[in-house]
């Protein structure tokens, strides 16, 4: 039986990328509902991203525009080196579809709803709408086990002070979140750096696939691979947010431990995730199997399983 999901995103090019693999692993998830928040690029356009992927990958998920900025309004980067002004690196799909609010009509009590009926949940980007959702109903996510990309331990992210992006850009919701008893558990970039796709499996896989989806991802992917090439020193581009998703599909190349976490909130360090002694409330994934899921995340995105194990 498929895993139904939610997904939260901030659509950048890793986003794109997740959804994609998400969308076509119908045999393991049905994605049931996105909701956008700030971050790669602005919220609107992050819901029209999320949006375009979904129905070029043949998904009809409800997507609900979130929150603009963090909870404490810090100003939000409007434009991320690895992703350009709309998220895909000039790729990015229309706004001409008026989408739903996630704060109206359903209110954010449509995540309580979810975590209620232990709809899994998926979290890609900064964690505030989330974070605005316990405000709501914070008994309906106690226990509810989100998966959430988020971490740097061993690694240094790109963020200020070596955080990650997404932990960095709203400290608060994610300290809200570790305090509520929601136990995520984290796929840090420790793990998700393990990965790497390049340019040349991108635009070998969407030539043979030959798909409006897989030529916009490999056109996307070119800066964010070059970024990559640069601030990594990588042969490719680490597909953070893929690696994440594929989580939620193949959980057996996975390995997670139980830890207590605590977050900075400000600082030199801002958004840098600490493991500290105590009670566990969060789990954080330890080890993958790299190999297996490039290929996974491969065949999902092109259908090619030979390129996939080259």
């Amino acid at each position: 039986m498929a895993l139904r999901l939610h997904i939260d995103t901030d659509c950048g090019v890793d986003d794109a990328l997740a959804l994609a693999l998400l969308a076509r692993a119908r045999d393991a998830v049905e994605v049931g509902s996105v909701s956008a928040v700030f971050g790669n690029t602005y919220v609107d356009q992050a819901a029209a991203n999320a949006r375009g992927v979904l129905r070029l990958a043949g998904c009809a998920a409800e997507v609900y525009i979130g929150a603009g900025a963090g909870l404490a309004r810090r100003r939000v980067e409007r434009m991320r080196p690895a992703h350009g002004p709309d998220g895909l690196n000039g790729a990015g799909f229309s706004q001409r579809w008026k989408l739903p609010e996630l704060d109206r009509g359903h209110g954010v009590s449509l995540l309580a709803f979810l975590a209620r009926r232990r709809v899994k949940g998926l979290f890609l980007g900064p964690l505030t709408n989330l974070a605005l959702g316990l405000l709501d109903d914070p008994a309906a996510f106690r226990g509810w086990s989100p998966t959430i990309m988020a971490g740097a331990f061993a690694v240094q992210g790109k963020a200020a002070g070596g955080a990650d992006f997404n932990s960095w850009s709203d400290p608060e919701a994610l300290a809200r979140i570790l305090e509520a008893g929601v136990k995520p558990r984290l796929v840090p970039l420790d793990v998700t750096s393990l990965v790497t796709i390049t340019a040349a499996d991108l635009d070998s896989g969407a030539r043979c696939c030959g798909s409006p989806l897989s030529a916009r991802l490999s056109r996307a992917a070119a800066p964010y691979i070059a970024f990559h090439q640069k601030a990594w020193g990588a042969e490719g581009c680490h597909p953070h947010d893929a690696v994440a998703a594929a989580s939620l599909v193949a959980p057996e190349a996975f390995a997670f431990e139980p830890a207590r976490l605590r977050v900075i909130l400000d600082g030199e360090r801002q958004g840098r995730i600490e493991r500290v002694e105590g009670e566990p409330n969060a789990e954080v994934c330890v080890s993958v199997d790299a190999p297996a899921v490039r290929a996974l995340i491969l065949k999902a995105l092109f259908g090619w399983v030979e390129m996939a194990g080259a």
